[in-house]
């Protein structure tokens, strides 16, 4: 019984020092839904086609590294998810980021950015239609590198 004990309060203890991803939910996009709709109503979750960037100037990588270069915490590793509503237009907005790192930018700024870029949208049937976009910006030490699901 002794045993059983001590590893429940070992347990215990190991889950409540364990890291917390926090989320930070920013706008609902509601400049994409329509006047009885919600801006996620309509967004496609399979399609045929994923959105893509659309700057033919610098790459996804090269706008977050640039955007992050001033935070010094970069160094010490780590992740931010991002969650992107992208328009049937190419227009993006930032709904939720996860810090999941040292890193704590200003994440209003990020979303005024963000809001300014332009995408390929995702295609379903060859039509432009709604979709998410989730975004993994990884700390290594040196750059910052972008990952997203398909």
């Amino acid at each position: 019984m002794k045993y059983f004990l001590s590893s429940i309060l070992f347990f215990l203890s190991i889950t409540s020092f364990a890291q917390q991803v926090e989320e930070i939910k920013l706008d609902s996009c509601k400049q994409f839904g329509t006047q009885y709709s919600d801006a996620f109503d309509d967004m496609m979750v399979r399609v045929d086609q994923s959105a893509q960037w659309n700057n033919g100037k610098t790459s996804l990588n090269d706008f977050f590294d640039s955007f992050f270069k001033q935070y010094v915490q970069k160094r010490a590793g780590g992740r931010i998810t991002l969650s992107l509503l992208i328009n049937k237009d190419g227009r993006c907005c930032l709904y939720k980021a996860q810090p999941n790192s040292n890193v704590r930018p200003d994440f209003k700024e990020l979303k005024r950015l963000l809001d300014q870029t332009l995408w390929h949208p995702a295609l379903q049937n060859g039509q432009a239609v709604k979709s998410a976009k989730v975004l993994f910006i990884d700390f290594d030490g040196k750059d910052v590198k972008v990952r997203f699901i398909d």
